[in-house]
């Protein structure tokens, strides 16, 4: 009896043993396919840190240029005020009033509310 049942058993074990290999095969494609998926995970969060890196340079740079900007327009508005303020000098300053004292005195009293003016405007800027 037990040699009737040996091609049974052989190929019971057989099936078994190829059931095995299938599963290894299966738990090794599974690894190699988890490795494959951690690489790619490690190179995005590079990408993204990379990324993160190069945005901050440049916003950065964006901040260093406005200020270079806002900077160069307040030298070349106070360039101009102050060029302004000495043409007004020139042209209307008491000093240089031909006439008698009456026009002197309102040319001083206008002088010194114009001037104050600009300064104020100097001062604000």
């Amino acid at each position: 009896m037990p040699s009737e049942f040996m091609p049974y058993a052989v190929l019971a074990g057989l099936l078994l043993l190829a059931v095995y290999i299938y599963r290894l095969a299966s738990r090794s494609r599974e690894a190699e396919l988890k490795r494959a998926l951690r690489k790619c995970e490690i190179a995005l969060q590079d990408a993204e840190r990379s990324l993160d890196g190069a945005a901050q340079l440049h916003a950065n740079e964006i901040r260093r240029l406005n200020a270079t900007r806002e900077s160069a327009t307040t030298s070349v508005n106070n360039a101009k005020l102050r060029e302004a303020k000495s043409a007004f000098a020139r042209l209307f300053h008491p000093d240089q009033a031909h006439g008698d004292a009456r026009e002197r005195e309102i040319r001083t009293e206008m002088f010194k509310q114009f001037w104050f003016e600009l300064e104020r405007i100097e001062n604000r800027g």
